[in-house]
């Protein structure tokens, strides 16, 4: 009788955790958001090329663009570069041979570098921190689509474990995403669709 009555309390238990992590809630919300955000939720500045990236000496001079935000990134300890000949790139393939300063990422840098592809190639850049919810603004009230229940999340993010070198004002000065980003915390509203599932409520994978 004893035993029956332990397996009782604990099949009550689980039904009771289940059900507490189906119901709408800020504690629920924030959960979801935050698994979803473990493995979307980094925040990274772009380059828009691959390394090993080539700067010509018409771009070192230029007061924008990446020869500027590279040589940024050497200041910070990210890349080094290197002065070598390399061919022109054009459209229909390699031209003269012109000096330019090869950049590479750095051992400090591979442990924030990433790669990705982009509409025109792959592209390199590094990631400065996770995003993490703040606080749960407001939700809308679960509706009925199909098989499921869905909401629409607002909430504020913070930056967990933020890089040194991204509140660099040198940094910040020539990568504006990261300005805006580090500056902005907590300041918008972020919008996340949830959907609820056997397991609780999460946000769809796209």
């Amino acid at each position: 009788m004893r035993r029956f009555s332990l397996l009782f309390l604990v099949g009550v238990i689980f039904l009771t955790a289940c059900d507490n992590a189906q119901k709408p809630s800020d504690d629920n919300f924030r959960k979801a958001i935050n698994q979803y955000l473990e493995k979307h939720g980094k925040a990274c500045t772009w380059i828009g090329r691959p390394f090993p990236i080539d700067v010509s000496e018409s771009e070192q001079k230029l007061q924008s663009g990446t020869g500027v935000q590279i040589a940024v990134l050497e200041a910070a300890g990210l890349v080094g570069s290197s002065d070598t000949i390399a061919p022109t790139p054009g459209i229909f393939g390699p031209g003269a041979p012109r000096r330019v300063k090869r950049y590479q990422p750095t051992e400090v840098g591979k442990k924030y570098l990433q790669q990705a592809s982009g509409i025109f190639g792959q592209t390199a850049g590094f990631c400065y921190g996770d995003r993490m919810v703040d606080s749960i603004v407001k939700w809308t009230e679960p509706i009925n689509t199909g098989a499921s229940s869905q909401s629409e999340v607002s909430y504020t993010y913070k930056i967990a474990n933020l890089a040194p070198w991204a509140e660099r004002p040198d940094i910040q000065r020539e990568f504006g995403d990261i300005r805006t980003t580090v500056n902005g915390i907590s300041k918008s509203n972020e919008v996340a669709g949830l959907q609820l599932t056997n397991q609780g409520w999460e946000v769809p994978s796209q």
